[in-house]
């Protein structure tokens, strides 16, 4: 395995990683497998998600359900197929500290529970910031690809 020097060179087998377009798509797969998961069981276990509703305080709606399986499932989507990624991410980060306010509030707990709560907050605020850099970088991937595109079609 050759490296460009240890200061700073990516090795040439994580560099080949990194390029490899695979990457990319299992990343969003990834980075995005807790909503896409999370909306299919919604959507096969309607009476869960509405529970799950009214034990963060809000009242069990469909027209809620239909908006939250939009987002998981919609948002998932968009990042993966790198179509309207950026509003897939947005989607999903606001969807996300909303849903870590209300279900992971540490602040109003005591002890262990208070300790466990605070980590599931910090991993959901470092999941919102996964979507922001998906959202960046995602974006720079269309617009390396919109120059080619408007060359190609003739104009």
């Amino acid at each position: 395995m050759t490296t460009s020097s240890l200061t700073g060179g990516t090795p040439e087998l994580i560099r080949a990683m990194l390029d490899w377009k695979g990457t990319n798509v299992l990343a969003r797969i990834g980075l995005t497998l807790p909503y896409w998961w999370s909306g299919i069981e919604k959507l096969f276990h309607p009476m869960a998600a509405l529970a799950e509703f009214q034990a963060t305080g809000l009242p069990p709606s469909w027209a809620m359900y239909g908006l939250l399986l939009l987002v998981q499932l919609g948002g998932s989507l968009a990042i993966i197929t790198n179509r309207l990624a950026w509003l897939g991410a947005g989607a999903l980060a606001v969807f996300t500290a909303m849903a870590t306010y209300l279900a992971h509030a540490f602040w109003k707990l005591e002890g262990a529970q208070r300790f466990a709560e605070m980590n599931t907050f910090m991993e959901h605020i470092a999941l919102i910031s996964g979507m922001v850099f998906a959202a960046m970088f995602l974006h720079k991937i269309r617009s390396r690809q919109e120059p080619a595109r408007h060359s190609n079609s003739g104009a």
